[in-house]
């Protein structure tokens, strides 16, 4: 009896419909094997006629079908298998009708849609289908198999579990899952079911490897090292000049491609770091000049030779320091750079403080008071900012030899140099008459806090939030400033004050409230108008004698939740946030190391405030502020750092100050006549010059504060003003626009460089964008490697912000009649910015190249 399976099939081909030219259906049903010559008169389907074919009847089989009937559909049941088609009778016949199979093979490939034409090849690879799995495999791929080169990848995408049968999928499977042939479960399976000759038959195909005793690993030095020789002269790479081959585009972006992937990348990076050793690529950078490989990013060891290049040049004293910039920032959008973004961050700001030290290497000029304050709160402090990135950066990286040459360097101008010639020159500034009444012209004093920005706002009904963070100097200030600028545009502005001197907690915070008089009593406590002014409590009384709809709180008991954060400081109309990361752990002698951590700490913290003054409570005015600013080095300080205290009775002193009824003359210390603040109260404050200390006991001497330095005594006032898009005075933010140079938009070679240009500095009103950029054909597939561009340059000089970047086509056919798009992607937001029409015209060479 027909199997039923095979009896519907047959019916199934003749219900197709007719192809266009097509008056009937005729189907050869193949049976070579015989298995249903038994059978084959039990077969009855309407409409069809079945015909048997024997080895004598071919003619009487042509002339029945072309002249005696030329309208039945006719199966043709053929048994035997003619090899020469010269004898073949009914070629002609069989070449516009349908074939048909219904042994277990075919059956399968039927199954699969494997054309019959590739019967010879399946038989090859038989073992493979007689698993149901690997078949169901198979299957997924939802495709046509009408090609040898389709099946037999087929077949090995479904053994290595690959979700496509892109040979470069296949093959990024295979190395990530073992370079050794014995332990690879993949390669194993290609082996056992005879696909590895296919395997080894494509990657010379697709990438050119061709070498005897094949193996992985050869094969992976093989991709690496050609992609090494399409970026550097082959005779700067004999070491591994057998392994470089001519299918360096393909080559490109396998590797690209696989660097860049969301998740095998941290695989790939494994890979690299065996290649490295096993081709000494140490020894292959010794022969290298750093304009040869500060572009490339398929190894991590041209990282460590950048940093190495540029640290050993500072060291030298080599003073490239915009060209060092421009390295680092270039490195910043490659493969590696999150590895090593620590080192390069600290690398980065150890350059500028040198770009900082040699635009003033003869000296930081004398200025009055005046001057040098403006000087400071415009470039200056800059380099406070320098240094305090620089030991952010280093204290999250491991001890290195690297590293531990750049805190020396570090260290050497900012200790020995910066805060010597600041201090020394801002200790001269300090005249006669800011000693008998502390106050510099145009400068707000931190006394007048209150009534320069605060009572303006609520005498006209609007709604403040000041947050005071203890220790926040000014620099720290203008980051936050900077930080709120990104996020909305023209939002913030810094101005700077002039803090209370001594530099301390409770001069700062008492100067900040509003007040008539200030007192110090002989126990050390500040008063205002006569009330305590320590600790939240007596502030808020303070706030609430001034104006009623006020409220202090301690920024760690702020509630967590939006509704109870809403709930609790709704109705109040003028609201203090009292901040202390800095102060309450860089003021430590155990911690203080981590000065620069808390400081990184503070910033995220009060922009998070912020955000939720604004988002949840509706907030418009904030202001961030300070009581002092802060000095610290991370270095040990000199015997010559330090003074011997004077003896006297003191109503408060730290390693900075002491405040006295006593008077007294010295050459080391500044004295300056407190009823500046304390009105006829009698006490002089007494202040080391620049930034020695007073020798104290213990720990705690790198963090100070309460002296009279630029540091201690410039605290910011950070002014942010929330504008929504609604309203007047509002501005969109723009991302910097980045365009494409080159007039010629035709590509004539495999590997070509493409010029950009950022049309404008990046301001306030223009923020950078980060680009991808790509070719693409038609049909949208990538056919290049990607590379990034960080639009973030700030430079006037339109020379100077320019981009170029090199692409590589992958190894195909490229017709110069269609159009193929250059891609230039928003990388954050995922827009496409401009598809740019090339024509791709690649000559004969080029096409024999890959």
């Amino acid at each position: 009896m027909v199997d039923i399976d095979v009896l519907n099939l047959l019916k199934s081909e003749f219900n197709k419909p007719l192809k266009n030219g097509e008056k009937r259906k005729i189907v050869f049903w193949n049976d070579y094997e015989k298995e249903f010559e038994d059978t084959i008169s039990e077969i009855n389907i309407d409409g069809v006629k079945i015909h048997k074919l024997t080895n004598t009847n071919n003619f009487a089989t042509k002339y029945l079908i072309e002249e005696e009937d030329a309208e039945s559909n006719f199966l043709i049941y053929n048994t035997s298998k003619v090899e020469d088609d010269r004898e073949n009778w009914l070629l002609d016949i069989a070449l516009y009708s349908e074939q048909f199979y219904a042994d277990r093979a075919s059956l399968i490939m039927k199954e699969l849609e494997i054309d019959v034409n590739l019967r010879n090849t399946f038989n090859e690879y038989k073992d493979f289908f007689n698993a149901i799995e690997r078949r169901k495999k198979i299957g997924k791929f939802e495709f046509n198999i009408d090609t040898k080169e389709k099946l037999e990848l087929a077949i090995m995408g479904a053994l290595c579990n690959s979700k496509t049968i892109e040979f470069e999928e296949i093959l990024k499977i295979i190395l990530m899952e073992s370079l050794d042939e014995e332990e690879n479960k993949y390669y194993i399976n290609f082996q056992k079911y005879n696909i590895d000759k296919a395997f080894w038959k494509y990657a010379k195909i697709k990438y050119g490897f061709d070498k005897e005793n094949k193996t992985l690993k050869k094969l992976l030095i093989y991709l690496i090292s050609t992609v090494l020789g399409s970026y550097i002269s082959e005779d700067k790479l004999r070491r591994i000049s057998e392994f470089i081959g001519k299918n360096k585009p393909n080559c490109v972006i396998f590797i690209d491609h696989f660097q860049n992937h969301r998740t095998d990348s941290a695989k790939y990076d494994l890979l690299s770091e065996a290649y490295e050793k096993e081709v000494n690529v140490t020894q292959i950078i010794e022969d290298l000049d750093i304009e040869d490989f500060k572009d490339i990013d398929i190894l991590k060891i041209f990282d460590r030779a950048i940093i190495k290049y540029i640290v050993n040049s500072l060291e030298n004293k080599i003073e490239d320091y915009d060209r060092f910039i421009e390295i680092i920032r270039g490195r910043r959008t490659k493969h590696f750079y999150e590895q090593y973004e620590g080192v390069y961050e600290a690398l980065f700001n150890v350059v500028e403080m040198h770009k900082f030290y040699k635009k003033y290497n003869s000296g930081i000029p004398q200025r009055d008071n005046e001057k040098l304050f403006k000087d400071y709160i415009e470039e200056y402090y800059k380099m406070d900012t320098f240094y305090r990135k620089f030991y952010y950066y280093y204290d999250i990286q491991p001890e290195s030899n690297t590293i531990n040459k750049l805190k020396q360097l570090a260290e050497n101008i900012y200790v020995n140099w910066y805060l010597a010639e600041v201090g020394t020159n801002w200790t001269y500034a300090i005249d006669d008459e800011m000693k008998n009444d502390w106050r510099i012209p145009g400068v707000v004093n931190q006394r007048d806090f209150y009534n320069t920005y605060v009572n303006p706002m609520v005498s006209k009904g609007e709604r403040i939030f000041v947050i005071i963070s203890d220790a926040l100097r000014y620099e720290v200030g203008n980051e936050i400033a900077e930080r709120l600028n990104e996020e909305v545009i023209n939002s913030t502005n810094i101005n700077a004050m002039l803090s209370t001197v001594p530099s301390i907690t409770k001069l700062g915070m008492a100067s900040l409230l509003p007040h008539n008089t200030i007192s110090l009593r002989e126990d050390g406590r500040v008063f205002i108008d006569g009330k305590d002014s320590s600790g939240i409590d007596n502030r808020n009384t303070i706030l609430n004698d001034n104006f009623e709809n006020s409220k202090a709180f301690d920024y760690q008991k702020l509630p967590k939740s939006s509704t109870e954060f809403l709930e609790g400081l709704k109705g109040y109309k003028l609201i203090y946030i009292y901040h202390n990361t800095i102060d309450a752990t860089a003021d430590k002698g155990a911690t203080e190391i981590q000065t620069f951590e808390v400081v990184q700490k503070a910033i995220d913290e009060i922009l998070d405030l912020i955000r939720k003054i604004k988002d949840w409570l509706g907030g418009i005015n904030v202001i961030v502020t300070s009581d002092h600013g802060f000095i610290y080095q991370r270095g040990d300080l000199e015997e010559s750092d330090k003074i011997t205290k004077e003896a006297v009775h003191a109503i408060d002193k730290n390693r900075r100050s002491f405040i006295t009824k006593e008077s007294k003359e010295s050459d080391s210390l500044i004295k300056v006549d407190m009823n500046y603040i304390l009105k006829d109260s009698k006490f002089n404050a007494y202040m080391p010059k620049s930034n020695i200390r007073f020798k104290v006991q213990g720990e705690g001497a790198k963090f100070v504060h309460g002296g009279t330095t630029l540091q201690e005594t410039v605290v910011p006032v950070v002014l942010f003003k929330n504008i929504r898009s609604s309203y007047k005075n509002s501005i969109k933010a723009d991302k910097v626009k980045v365009k494409l140079t080159n007039e010629v938009k035709k590509i004539t070679n495999s590997l070509f460089t493409l010029n950009f240009f950022q049309t404008e500095r990046i301001s306030e009103k223009i923020i950078p964008v980060t680009l991808d950029i790509y070719m693409i054909d038609e049909n949208k597939n990538i056919i290049s490697n990607i590379e990034t561009i960080l639009a973030d340059l700030k430079s006037d000089r339109p020379e100077e912000r320019m981009f170029k970047i090199r692409l590589t086509l992958k190894a195909m056919n490229y017709d110069k009649n269609k159009k193929y798009y250059l891609i230039v992607k928003d990388k954050e937001a995922g827009d496409i910015l401009e598809e740019i029409p090339f024509i791709i015209s690649l000559g004969i060479a080029n096409d024999f190249d890959f």
